[in-house]
């Protein structure tokens, strides 16, 4: 048999590889034609069920006969949401109605592969515990993210990030919490998605130290990462501070009525500063100034440029409110003491807040599709923002609820603002929510629910048949007439 003549690749016929460009693949990713795999928005959008309204305060003095004052009391601008299912049908459902809409997005995806999620549930308010067992619901969503591995937890999570991408506001941005085990993968996935132009930061954050046992025979983990991104580059940014370290409060050894300052130089860099004389018999440095004259001038006039004959000048820069805070954060440890709640993933308050304060502003909405605790739900609600929270488990979603419940009593008290929010459920709904008379309106919204579902309308009630025979003379004449007669 005679072999095929072997093919010749040159610059005038390129190798088919010499085309094909960087990406992460999984299987799946493509389908059997090589055409990348869309997301069935349109068939996974569900109505949403909702359970109940939570308003504790108002519901506290409603039973208890106090005095309340709802303007006072309430942001009646938005009630918040917390959702119980699986986030991308959850996400799909969200989109019509918060498509862009969305300013910032945090999430702790688990990404522990193969990890037992089963959870210690607390009984009542004492210590003692039992254990959680997954839900059948849980069971299947962990079954269909592990399946096939790594392969089948990016084939889930391109789809889930691509749906946050398109629920964020164009100043939006997504921080995505992640260790060791999936860093580099969901690094690659997330420069896909939004792109790499759009990447802002990989945050080290040192928090919960791992086992300091010597039979590890490694480095002891001592972090995880936050890979932050933006959507387009107007992105919405606040410059946020740390708190200065004993070496660097050690710098500001001097202080006048603008308070303590340290020398810093008004030297260029490198070469090609600006050259002149003040005027005062200073020494102007080798390099040149790193500032025009006018603005040496005006530092001059407000006191911050110290000149002294034959020396350089120097200027005085004051303690603000910290250092502009870094990629590294070893200033805020685990979650521990009393803000713990028994919740393996739970998060602290502080980085949260960090996180909240960085990319966001009073009244933006914020999203956090693994809520888990409800560490950003709670922060969000102290810091004055909208949010939305989902989770697929229901322990997650008990958990959740009695922490707001706990941050709208908290507000109450010290006479701020919060709002209410309302527990939905998606996926398993549950026909005596509908059937409770506290529920106003519960029969409209049972049939626009049951409606939504079959993507049907209601149909408008046929118009009254027109009447057979026109009224006799004598009718007409009676319904004229304004007398006794009738």
């Amino acid at each position: 048999m005679k072999k095929p003549p072997k093919t010749s690749y040159g610059p005038a016929n390129p190798h088919p590889l010499w085309t094909m460009r960087t990406e992460l693949v999984w299987e799946g990713k493509y389908n059997e034609f090589g055409e990348r795999r869309e997301i069935d928005i349109a068939g996974r959008s569900f109505p949403l069920q909702r359970i109940e309204t939570i308003d504790e305060p108002r519901s506290h003095a409603e039973a208890t006969g106090d005095l309340f004052n709802p303007a006072s009391a309430h942001r009646d601008d938005f009630r918040n949401k917390l959702i119980w299912g699986d986030n991308r049908l959850v996400m799909a459902s969200l989109m019509p109605e918060f498509k862009g809409a969305i300013d910032l997005i945090y999430i702790d995806p688990p990404f522990d592969v193969g990890a037992d999620f089963t959870l210690p549930a607390p009984i009542g308010d004492s210590r003692e515990t039992i254990e959680k067992e997954q839900s059948i619901m849980e069971m299947v969503a962990y079954r269909d993210i592990w399946g096939r591995g790594m392969d089948s937890y990016l084939g889930i999570l391109s789809e889930q990030l691509t749906m946050m991408r398109d629920l964020l506001s164009e100043q939006g941005g997504i921080y995505v919490h992640c260790d060791w085990r999936i860093n580099s993968a969901i690094r690659l996935c997330l420069n896909e998605i939004f792109g790499e132009k759009n990447f802002v930061n990989e945050i080290i954050w040192q928090g919960a130290i791992g086992n300091p046992s010597g039979k590890n025979k490694k480095f002891i983990k001592s972090h995880e990462m936050i890979l932050f991104y933006r959507k387009t580059e107007q992105v919405l940014w606040n410059d946020i501070f740390q708190e200065y370290s004993e070496a660097s409060e050690k710098l500001y050894r001097f202080s006048d009525e603008k308070g303590r300052y340290r020398l810093g130089p008004v030297d260029a860099p490198g070469s090609g500063g600006y050259v002149y004389d003040l005027g005062y018999g200073e020494i102007p440095p080798s390099h040149g100034y790193r500032m025009p004259e006018k603005r040496a001038r005006e530092w001059l006039e407000a006191g911050e440029l110290i000149i002294e004959k034959g020396k350089v000048p120097s200027r005085k820069l004051y303690m603000g409110e910290g250092v502009r805070c870094r990629d590294v954060w070893t200033d805020i440890k685990a979650t521990q003491g009393a803000e713990y709640l028994g919740y393996p993933t739970q998060k602290p308050r502080k980085l949260i807040e960090r996180i909240m304060m960085a990319s966001s502003n009073e009244g933006d909405l914020v999203a956090d599709f693994f809520c888990g605790s409800g560490t950003t739900a709670a922060v969000a609600e102290k810091l004055g923002r909208r949010w939305i929270a989902t989770d697929l488990g229901r322990f997650a979603i008990h958990t959740t609820q009695k922490r707001l419940i706990s941050t709208q009593r908290d507000l109450h008290q010290v006479k701020e603002k919060y709002r209410s929010f309302d527990i939905f459920n998606l996926g398993r709904y549950e026909r005596q929510w509908w059937q409770q008379e506290s529920l106003k309106g519960a029969d409209d919204e049972h049939r626009s629910i049951v409606l939504s579902f079959f993507r049907a309308e209601e149909l408008a009630p046929p118009p009254p048949p027109p009447p057979t025979h026109l009224p006799s003379l004598a009718t007409r004449a009676q319904r004229n007439c304004l007398c006794s007669c009738r």
